[in-house]
């Protein structure tokens, strides 16, 4: 289990960026790059409908986004209970005390089972982790939807909201590392599989043992992260170091090569021989069947 402490903020670098390239990220413009920028100048409070490779919402209260989720990558639940932060019994306790009321964050806290600091590093975590993962999937429409009173808050918001503008230029940093994985065929929807029968993990303490302990030709990258209940974007980057230290890979399994034919010998036909009308002479072993007497009319009645 990964405690809180060891995920950071997330304008800082969670994980250590590959020495891929020391340029800074590329300038990125795009639908969902313009719509968080602008809704965080006009202090937005509603939510961004995204529609693209995978579907979400991003969630603004005052031009500050405090959720985002999306099929593609782990939300704070997944990320408290497939990591084995939290129980599900506990879990489950506290949402039906808190969740009706809007206050899950405050009870996660109050039963002990969360620090306050934590929960704000988690849930900022699962906000930049969902908006880099949209991104990547692509955006083709962000629909803007202004607050309503029957709209639901989020279950844990990122309070108190993280920037827009700093978001948009996390993920773009984000997507250039993406970009550079592409070389070695890892995507998001790509099955890596072992490089050697019995792969071993890194002797150093580093959560990419667990990562490898997931990867068996069948998991998707996507499907890793949930099941380790970890940021999409973290377990990209410890797929591409054991990519790069030859323990994974992401080429297709190649089938085995069919096997060679013996050459025939010299004078010999590997030809079936042909049937001769006849050649049998069946009809002089079976005799034929003795004719059918015509029958007679049929009476009247």
């Amino acid at each position: 289990m990964m405690p809180l402490s060891t995920l950071a903020p997330f304008w800082t670098d969670d994980v250590t960026a590959p020495s891929f390239s020391t340029a800074d990220p590329p300038a990125r413009t795009g639908i969902f790059d313009s719509a968080l920028q602008r809704r965080g100048q006009e202090r937005f409070s509603g939510t961004l409908r995204i529609e693209g490779g995978q579907a979400g919402a991003v969630t603004m209260r005052d031009g500050l986004v405090v959720a985002a989720g999306t099929p593609a990558a782990p939300g704070p639940e997944s990320l408290l209970l497939r990591s084995g932060r939290i129980s599900e019994a506990d879990w489950t306790d506290a949402f039906a005390a808190a969740a009706p009321h809007g206050r899950m964050a405050a009870e996660l806290v109050d039963r002990g089972l969360l620090g306050a600091a934590g929960l704000q590093v988690l849930t900022q975590v699962a906000v930049v982790d969902a908006v880099f993962a949209m991104a990547l999937c692509g955006v083709r429409t962000c629909t803007a939807e202004p607050y309503g009173e029957d709209d639901l808050a989020p279950l844990l918001p990122a309070d108190p909201g993280l920037d827009a503008h700093r978001l948009v230029r996390e993920t773009a940093r984000r997507l250039a590392a993406a970009s550079q994985w592409r070389e070695f065929g890892l995507e998001i929807n790509r099955r890596p599989h072992p490089a050697v029968p019995e792969p071993v993990p890194p002797d150093d303490g580093a959560p990419r043992g667990d990562v490898l302990s997931k990867v068996n030709g069948r998991r998707t990258v996507r499907d890793i992260a949930f099941s380790l209940g970890r940021g999409l974007y973290s377990v990209m980057h410890d797929l591409a170091t054991l990519t790069q230290d030859g323990l994974i890979t992401f080429e297709p399994q190649l089938p085995a090569e069919p096997a060679t034919p013996e050459p025939t010998p010299e004078g010999e036909s590997d030809d079936l021989p042909r049937r001769r009308r006849g050649a049998s002479e069946i009809n002089t072993v079976l005799p034929w069947p003795p004719p059918v007497p015509d029958l007679p009319p049929p009476t009247g009645t």
